[in-house]
C-alpha cells in the first residue's frame, strides 16, 4: 500500500521542475509540501475502514454476513495486535478487534452475530474459545 504514496510526490516534482526549473528544488517550502502528501498518501491508504449493519460486517471492501457465519478465529498478529477472522460461505474478512471494540455499537452488531453463529454450530478454534468464553454453548 505504501509504494503507491511516492507517485503523487513525484508529480508535484515534476510539475515544480516543469514550472520553475530545478531552482525550485532548493526552496524548503517546495520539500514541506513535498513531505505533507507523502505523509498524506501513506496515512490514507494505511487507514482500516471498519462498517457494520444490523446481519453484516465490511472491512476494507470484504464483506461477511455476521448471521450466517461457519468459523470464527481469534488470530495474534505482531506488536501485541489482534485480529478476528469471520468467515461465511461467500468469503472472510479480517477485522483488527481493537477497531470493533473501540466503537460499542459497532462491536454490539458484530459480536451479537458472533454469539448467534457460534450457537448455531460455527467453528472457533481454541484460542477464540479461550477469549470469547461466552459463545462456547454448554451442550
Amino acid at each position: 500500500m505504501w509504494l503507491s504514496a511516492p507517485a503523487p510526490v513525484l508529480i508535484l516534482l515534476i510539475g515544480a521542475v516543469w514550472h520553475s526549473g530545478f531552482v525550485a528544488l532548493t526552496y524548503w517550502f517546495v520539500w514541506v509540501i513535498v513531505a505533507a502528501v507523502f505523509a498524506f498518501t501513506v496515512y490514507v491508504g494505511r487507514a482500516t475502514v471498519v462498517t457494520a449493519g444490523s446481519d453484516w460486517v465490511r472491512c476494507n471492501g470484504a464483506a461477511v454476513r455476521t448471521y450466517e457465519l461457519i468459523s470464527i478465529r481469534y488470530a495474534a498478529r505482531g506488536m501485541g495486535g489482534v485480529d478476528l477472522v469471520l468467515t461465511d460461505r461467500t468469503g472472510s474478512v479480517v477485522i483488527p478487534l481493537s477497531h470493533l471494540q473501540a466503537n460499542k455499537r459497532l462491536w454490539g452488531y458484530v459480536y451479537l452475530g458472533m454469539r448467534y453463529s457460534a450457537a448455531n454450530g460455527a467453528k472457533l478454534d481454541r484460542t477464540t474459545r479461550a477469549q470469547f468464553p461466552e459463545l462456547v454453548s454448554d451442550e
